[in-house]
C-alpha cells in the first residue's frame, strides 16, 4: 500500500509540471469512457435489465405466420391458444390478448379515451405475480353479464383512492357498465401502459387470428423442444382445419425482444460504435503518452542506471496511466448522465423499456470495468516501450536523436494508422444509418401527411342500437364536418395506416376460376367510407371511388390496391372481376364487384412493401370504431374546437384525441432517427480525435527531424520541398490506415445490415464519402505542421548548443 500510495504521488506531480498533456489526455478519455457508458446504460435499460415478472427468461411472446406467401394478422386463434394449454408440453401456460378501444366514465361523468384488453384465461397466471387485491374467478362469465374487469394499481390508486374494499365496486364505460374483479400486481406492465383487462372465453374450433401469445415454458425446459413441440400442435391442427392451418406455423421470441423490436439490434449497433470509439480515444492517449515519454527517456534512464528495475518503471507509468483514465472515467460518468437526462428529454422515454432507464450498479460496475481497462490500453504500450529499451537507447531519445528515436516513431506511426482506421470505419457507421434512415423518410408511404388530421371515436349505447343508426350518425357528421371553415375534405376508415391496427385477413376466389387452393389467394380487408382516398391523398388509378350508390341492399362492390392488381389480376380487366370471399372458408354467395384501383399503402411500417387488399364501402357495413380523417388548409385551434362541437351533437361522451398524420409518421421513425443521431455524433468525436492524433505524430515527427531538416535547406532544399516532404509523412500513414478502414467499414456494414433498411455493405458512396472525410481531415491536421518545418530558419537551429 505503501508503494502505491508513492507512486500515486509521483505519478501526480509529474503531470502537474506539464498541466496541458494530462488535460487533453483526461478530456480525450471521458469522451470514449463517456459515450460507452452512455449507451450501456441504454443497452442495460432495454436488452438486459430483467422484466419484472418471476423467471423473466421463461417467457415468450407467441405470433404466427405463413410459410407459402400468403398474408396473414401474424396473431393467434383461440384453437392454437387452447391446444397449446396441453399439460404434456413443455409449456407451463399460453394466454392471449386483444386490444380493444373504450371510454372510460370518470365519476364526474369526464369521458377519458382508453383500451381495456379482452384476454383468456390464466393470463396473469403465465406472469407469475400475485393480483394486488382479488382475481378472475374460474370459468365462464354467467350469460347475459357483462365481464369484470382487472384495474392496474395505476386505476386503484386513481379511480378509487387505494381502496382495500374496491373488488367488485362498479366502473363505468360508456359501453358496458361492470364491476371490478381485482387490482392488478404493482409492477404488472403488459402490454405497456394497460390499466384494463377482462376474461374471456377461447372457443376450442375457433380460427379468428385476433390475438396476441404469451407463453411461459416450464422451468428447465430446453426452448428448441418447445419449439419442436409447438409444431407438432400446428400440424395437428392443420389435420383438422387444413383451410386455416394450412403452412402456418409459430414464431417464438423472448419476451423482451418481442417488446424491444428493431430498437435492439439499433443499439446494438451504437453501442458496437461506441467501443470503437473508445478504442480511438485510447489510441489517441497512447500516442499523447508516446510522445511525451520521449521527452521523459533521460529520466527513465537515470532511475535505471541508479537500480530501478523494468518492473518498477512499468508500474509506475501504468500508475501514471490509471490516473488519468481515473480522472477521465470521473468526467466521463458525469458527462453519460448529462448525456441521458439529455436522451430522455428529447424523447428518448418514449421507446420501448427507455422510461427505466437509470445509472444503477450494473451500469457503474460497467464503467469502472472501462475506466479499468482503458487505463490499462493507454499505459502498457508506452510503459513497454521504456521498460524494454537499453539505457545508451533512451539516452539517445533523450537528446532527440534520430536514430534513438526511431522506436518511439514506428509506435506512434502504426497507433496513427489504427487511428484513421476506427475512425474511418465509425463514420462508415454513420453512414449506415444515416442511409438507413434516408432511405425510410423518402419511402412513399401511398398517402398525404401534410394537412392531414385524424382522431377516433366509436359509437355505443342506445342510440345506436343497429347498423343504420351508427351509419346515419357517422354520414351526418362527416357532412357537418366538411362545412367547417378550412376543411377541404374529410372521411373515414376502420384501421388508420401506421397505427398497428391489424386489417382482415380473408382468402379470396376470383370467380370463372377453379375452386382448389393454387386459385384461393390470403388478402387484407379494409373498410372505409366515401372520399376515403382524396382526404387521404391515396391516388385512384382507374375505375372510381365508393359513392352513395354503395349502400347496404346494393350490389356488393369493392376497391383493390395496386399490389392485388398485379398479383391477382395480371391477365383480366379487373374492372369487370367479381370474386368471393371468407375465412376460414369462403362464402360462395357473397360476390364482390371491382370497381376501382388505388395506389399501394405501407399499412403497417414504412419498412413494410404494402400487402394485397382490398377496400369495401362502409355504406355497406359500418363498424362502429372510425377513424376519422380532414384535410384542411391548417391545423388550427378554431378548427379543432369545431372538431369537438359536432362530435359533441353525435354524443356529448366521446373523447377526441387529435393527432396530426405527419407526427404519426415520424413516430414510427423514432428509433432509427435515435440511432442516426448518435452515431453522427460519434462520427465527428472520431474525426475530430482522428485529426488531433495524426496533428500530434506528425508534429512529434517534425520535431524529432528538425536538425535534419534545417541540413537540407542550408543545403539548397527549397521551402516547398520541405513542405511535401513532411505532407508526404502524414499522407502515407492516411492512405494506409484509410485503406485498411474501407475494409473494416465493408466488414461492419455487412454485420448491420441486417438491422438497417435497404443498405448495402458496398455501397460505393458510403464508403467514399467515409474515407474521404477522414482523409481530408487527416490531411488538413498535417498541413500546419508541414507548414511550420518549411518555414525553419537553418542558422538558428544549427547553432552550437
Amino acid at each position: 500500500m505503501r508503494i502505491l500510495l508513492q507512486d500515486l504521488r509521483f505519478a501526480w506531480q509529474t503531470l502537474r509540471r506539464t498541466p496541458a498533456f494530462p488535460l487533453a489526455a483526461i478530456l480525450t478519455l471521458a469522451i470514449g469512457i463517456g459515450a460507452t457508458t452512455a449507451i450501456f446504460s441504454t443497452v442495460n435499460a432495454v436488452l438486459l435489465k430483467p422484466l419484472p415478472y418471476p423467471e423473466a427468461h421463461d417467457l415468450y411472446s407467441l405470433r404466427t405466420t405463413l410459410t407459402d406467401g400468403r398474408v396473414t394478422s401474424g396473431l393467434l386463434s383461440p384453437v392454437e391458444i387452447v391446444r397449446l394449454n396441453d399439460p404434456s408440453l413443455s409449456i407451463a401456460m399460453v394466454a392471449g390478448l386483444q386490444p380493444n378501444d373504450v371510454t372510460l366514465l370518470r365519476n364526474d361523468g369526464t369521458p377519458l379515451k382508453t383500451v381495456a384488453y379482452a384476454v383468456s384465461e390464466g393470463f396473469f397466471d403465465v406472469f407469475g405475480l400475485p393480483m394486488t387485491l382479488g382475481g378472475f374467478s374460474k370459468g365462464p362469465p354467467p350469460p347475459n353479464t357483462p365481464p369484470k374487469v382487472v384495474i392496474s394499481y395505476r386505476m386503484w390508486q386513481d379511480l378509487f383512492g387505494g381502496d382495500s374494499a374496491v373488488v367488485d365496486k362498479p366502473i363505468r364505460f360508456a359501453e358496458i357498465t361492470t364491476t371490478v374483479a381485482a387490482v392488478a400486481p404493482r409492477n404488472f406492465d403488459t402490454p405497456h401502459g394497460a390499466n384494463f383487462w377482462f376474461q374471456v372465453p377461447m372457443d376450442p374450433r375457433g380460427v379468428n387470428h385476433n390475438f396476441e401469445g404469451f407463453m411461459r415454458v416450464k422451468p428447465g425446459a430446453n426452448i428448441e423442444r418447445v419449439r419442436s413441440e409447438i409444431e407438432g400442435v400446428m400440424r395437428g391442427i392443420e389435420r383438422d382445419i387444413p383451410d386455416d392451418a394450412r403452412s402456418r406455423v409459430y414464431i417464438v421470441r423472448s419476451l423482451v425482444e418481442s417488446i424491444v423490436g428493431d430498437l435492439g439490434p439499433i443499439l446494438v449497433v451504437v453501442l458496437s460504435a461506441t467501443g470503437v470509439l473508445l478504442l480511438l480515444a485510447c489510441v489517441n492517449v497512447t500516442n499523447l503518452l508516446l510522445a511525451r515519454g520521449a521527452s521523459r527517456a533521460r529520466e527513465i534512464a537515470v532511475r535505471v542506471a541508479i537500480g530501478a528495475g523494468r518492473g518498477r518503471i512499468v508500474r509506475q507509468l501504468l500508475t501514471e496511466s490509471m490516473l488519468l483514465a481515473s480522472a477521465g472515467g470521473i468526467l466521463g460518468i458525469l458527462a453519460a448522465y448529462t448525456f441521458v437526462r439529455l436522451l430522455l428529454q428529447i424523447g428518448a422515454s418514449r421507446l420501448p423499456r427507455l422510461d427505466t432507464l437509470t445509472f444503477d450498479g450494473p451500469v457503474l460496475m460497467f464503467a469502472l470495468v472501462t475506466l479499468f481497462v482503458s487505463g490499462l490500453l493507454v499505459g502498457f504500450a508506452p510503459a513497454l516501450r521504456l521498460a524494454a529499451t537499453d539505457i545508451s537507447t533512451l539516452m539517445n531519445e533523450g537528446t532527440r536523436s534520430s536514430s534513438g528515436s526511431r522506436g518511439t516513431g514506428r509506435w506512434l506511426s502504426g497507433l496513427t494508422v489504427a487511428e484513421i482506421a476506427l475512425a474511418v470505419a465509425l463514420v462508415g457507421g454513420a453512414g449506415w444509418l444515416v442511409r438507413s434512415f434516408n432511405n425510410l423518410i423518402t419511402t412513399d408511404p401511398g398517402f398525404a401527411a401534410d394537412g392531414r388530421l385524424v382522431f377516433s371515436m366509436s359509437l355505443q349505447g342506445p342510440n345506436f342500437r343497429d347498423q343504420a343508426a351508427v351509419r346515419n350518425a357517422y354520414s351526418q357528421l362527416l357532412a357537418r364536418l366538411r362545412l367547417l371553415n378550412g376543411v377541404v375534405s374529410a372521411a373515414s376508415g376502420l384501421d388508420f395506416p401506421l397505427k398497428g391496427g391489424n386489417d382482415n385477413s380473408l382468402r379470396v376466389h376470383m370467380q370463372g376460376e377453379p375452386m382448389d387452393n393454387s386459385h384461393t389467394f390470403s388478402v387484407r380487408q379494409r373498410p372505409v367510407g366515401p372520399g376515403f382516398f382524396s382526404a387521404m391523398g391515396i391516388r385512384l388509378i382507374s375505375g372510381r371511388d365508393f359513392d352513395d350508390r354503395d349502400q347496404q341492399g346494393a350490389p356488393l362492390v369493392a376497391i383493390v390496391n395496386r399490389t392485388f392488381a398485379q398479383r391477382y389480376l395480371s391477365a383480366k380487366d379487373p374492372l369487370v372481376t367479381q370474386f368471393t370471399a371468407g375465412y376460414p372458408e369462403i362464402d360462395p354467395k357473397t360476390v364482390w364487384s371491382i370497381v376501382g384501383i388505388v395506389d399501394d399503402v405501407r399499412q403497417q411500417s414504412l419498412s413494410t412493401p404494402a400487402q394485397p387488399a382490398y377496400y369495401t364501402s362502409n355504406g355497406q357495413g359500418m363498424p362502429r370504431r372510425q377513424t376519422i380523417v380532414i384535410h384542411a388548409k391548417d391545423d388550427s385551434e378554431a378548427l379543432r374546437t369545431g372538431i369537438r362541437e359536432e362530435v359533441r351533437k353525435v354524443d356529448p361522451q366521446i373523447p377526441l384525441d387529435f393527432e396530426r398524420v405527419s407526427d404519426i409518421v415520424g413516430s414510427t421513425l423514432t428509433r432509427q432517427q435515435l440511432g442516426m443521431t448518435l452515431m453522427l455524433v460519434f462520427a465527428a468525436a472520431a474525426i475530430a480525435l482522428a485529426a488531433v492524433g495524426i496533428y500530434g505524430v506528425i508534429s512529434y515527427a517534425a520535431t524529432q527531424r528538425k536538425k535534419e531538416v534545417a541540413i537540407r535547406l542550408a543545403l539548397g532544399a527549397t521551402q516547398q520541398e520541405v513542405f511535401w516532404l513532411v505532407l508526404k509523412h502524414g499522407g502515407t500513414l492516411t492512405v494506409v490506415g484509410a485503406a485498411i478502414g474501407l475494409l473494416m467499414a465493408y466488414l461492419a456494414g455487412r454485420f448491420a445490415s441486417g438491422a438497417l433498411y435497404e443498405v448495402s455493405a458496398a455501397d460505393p458512396i458510403i464508403l467514399g464519402v467515409a474515407t474521404v472525410a477522414v482523409v481530408g481531415i487527416a490531411l488538413l491536421a498535417t498541413l500546419l505542421p508541414a507548414y511550420r518545418s518549411s518555414r525553419l530558419d537553418p542558422s538558428h537551429i544549427l547553432r552550437p548548443e
